[in-house]
């Protein structure tokens, strides 16, 4: 809901703030006084296009602010949290700037947006019905909405969506498994070529670190049979060996303990030092026993270490890593031998999906087809009060696109079209092209009236709804305005005061000049002041007594017309 509208600078209005409420707001005043302009300040600030010539001259730039309530517009909250603006105390503001230089700017809360931005948002924020232009109801896109709205369909169209779903998601898995036949028997070829050539070599892990120090004892056999000896040779095979020199001294600690018993630690570390030596003397031993030298094994070795490399250049870094594309290579090997099995299960998956949606689409199509049928009598008979007694309404229902006798859409099976006759003898068009403006503005009105049942938080703006009618249709029109406004915010420029007796909240616009310059001013008026406005709207400037009457009559008898809705 809009409830604060400040324009600055915008052709005749200078400064001006208008606070408005819920229910049904209009504006009246002379011809040329301004009340359209309010109705341009409200499409900028919806994301209509800006244009420099609404730019008040000598301005550098026209400014719009609006501020929006979405405590009950859900969808206007979706659509400004899914743009990253932030509304969590449920108040939207925009500020809309138009340069003189054509250079424009769009705040959401605080917020640079873009006016692309703004436009999403503004769809969900305000609706326009004008002498030329109409957003909302126009397009088709939402008619198929609008219906199940009206026939209450929502189950039914939530079961077709999530239908829908189950067939996009079968089908899916059953063309990813189709795909993955068309070079099952190239890539199995490869996978087993895989695991055959890791199988034949089976690197083990830390292998190619152990054939490297195999491999560096080999290609310097000579000096390391060299180092052994010479090391064995000093340590025991030699005449004046380690072991031996240590043996001898260990007898002497010994004796020395056996007279010193505080040199009995010396003695243990002298003979703990001996088997150490020996120990590792044997060693050498056993290593110099099992060492072979022989050439043909180092080739093996370096044969060994190349095919490992090999592998793991392509599988790598780590031995592991081989082993692992061989395991994962076994088990694609694996899926593929049950591919068949598997799309053949898909195949049945998809088309109990395909089945299921053809019962939801085919059940709400009957109930779209039925709620069809009773819209078009429902609106035409509220077009009869309107001064369209004899125009044709009808809902057009075709397939929608897509292959199959039931084309697969999450919004079912078919397109939804709003089209009218105005006139007998004249066949049945969209509505856009089948009506003047005025009459486009009060099918409108049927409409909505009709569907007042979507409830929305979306502010309805009629701009003279009422042009070309008078008297009781005058009245027809007020009434079906105000009985909207008891679920939606209705604001309604206006020239006649039997609409006008309607309002909730009425305000008048007006033009003085100052200093030379026309300003535009806005102004509530209520009790005597709304009486003299219905007057003048009645007998003109110069409206006396019997105009007075006439207005609170008209209120009066508005007045009565509501409360008895209001008791329906």
């Amino acid at each position: 809901m809009l409830t604060t509208l400040r324009i600055r600078n915008l052709v005749t209005i200078e400064d001006l703030t208008v606070d408005l409420g819920p229910g049904l707001s209009v504006l009246t005043g002379e011809t040329g006084a301004g009340k359209s302009i309010l109705v341009d300040a409200l499409g900028l600030a919806a994301g209509s296009r800006g244009d420099s010539q609404l730019v008040r001259s000598g301005a550098r730039s026209t400014v719009v602010e609006a501020a929006f309530t979405l405590d009950h517009n859900p969808a206007a909250r979706a659509v400004a949290s899914e743009r990253g603006v932030e509304a969590s105390d449920g108040e939207l503001v925009v500020r809309r700037e138009v340069g003189a230089s054509g250079i424009g700017r769009v705040l959401l809360n605080g917020s640079p947006a873009t006016v692309a931005v703004l436009k999403e948002i503004g769809e969900h924020l305000v609706e326009t019905h004008g002498q030329h232009e109409h957003r909302g109801l126009l397009d088709p896109a939402r008619h198929l909405e609008l219906l199940d709205a009206f026939g209450a369909h929502e189950p039914l169209v939530a079961a077709v969506r999530a239908a829908c779903r189950g067939v996009e998601e079968a089908e899916g898995c059953l063309a990813r498994l189709e795909a993955s036949t068309r070079d099952a028997s190239s890539r199995s070829d490869a996978l087993s070529a895989v695991v055959r050539e890791i199988g034949q070599i089976d690197p083990k892990p830390g292998e190619l670190a152990r054939l490297g120090s195999s491999r560096a004892v080999l290609q310097n056999a000579a000096k390391v049979a060299e180092l052994l000896g010479g090391a064995l040779e000093r340590i025991d095979e030699g005449d004046a060996s380690a072991l031996a020199a240590l043996a001898g001294a260990q007898r002497r600690v010994d004796d020395l303990a056996a007279i010193d018993p505080a040199l009995e630690p010396l003695a243990a570390r002298l003979t703990s030092a001996r088997i150490e030596i020996a120990d590792v003397c044997a060693g050498l031993s056993a290593y110099r026993d099992g060492a072979s030298f022989d050439p043909d094994r180092l080739e093996a070795i370096e044969t060994r270490r190349a095919a490992i490399e090999r592998l793991l250049l392509r599988f790598g870094p780590a031995e592991e890593d081989v082993q692992a594309a061989a395991a994962e290579a076994a088990r694609e090997l694996a899926t593929i031998g049950r591919l068949d099995a598997e799309i053949e299960q898909a195949a049945r998956a998809a088309e109990v999906a395909r089945a299921a949606y053809a019962r939801a689409a085919t059940a709400l199509t009957a109930a779209r087809g039925a709620a069809a049928k009773r819209l078009g009598p429902a609106v035409a008979a509220e077009l009869k009060p309107l001064a369209l007694s004899r125009a044709i309404f009808s809902v057009a229902l075709t397939p929608a696109a897509g292959d199959g006798p039931i084309p697969l859409s999450p919004s079912g099976a078919e397109r939804a079209e709003f089209l009218l006759a105005a006139n007998p003898g004249e066949p049945a068009r969209p509505l856009g092209r089948a009506a003047s403006g005025g009459e486009l503005s009060r099918v409108m009105l049927a409409l909505h009236v009709v569907l007042e049942g979507e409830r929305s938080g979306r502010t309805l703006v009629f701009d003279e709804v009422d042009a070309g009618v008078s008297g009781a249709v005058a009245q027809a029109v007020g009434a079906r305005l105000a009985r909207l406004a008891r679920r939606r915010q209705v604001l309604c420029v206006t020239h006649l005061p039997q609409v006008a007796a309607f309002a909730d909240g009425h305000y008048h616009v007006g033009k003085r000049v100052l200093a030379g310059r026309t300003h535009t001013e806005i102004v509530r008026i209520d009790g005597d002041s709304r009486v003299d406005e219905l007057a003048r709207m009645l007998g003109g400037r110069q409206a006396g007594a019997a105009a007075r009457e006439n207005a609170m009559e008209l209120l009066a008898e508005a007045g009565r017309a509501d409360g008895v809705r209001g008791r329906a």
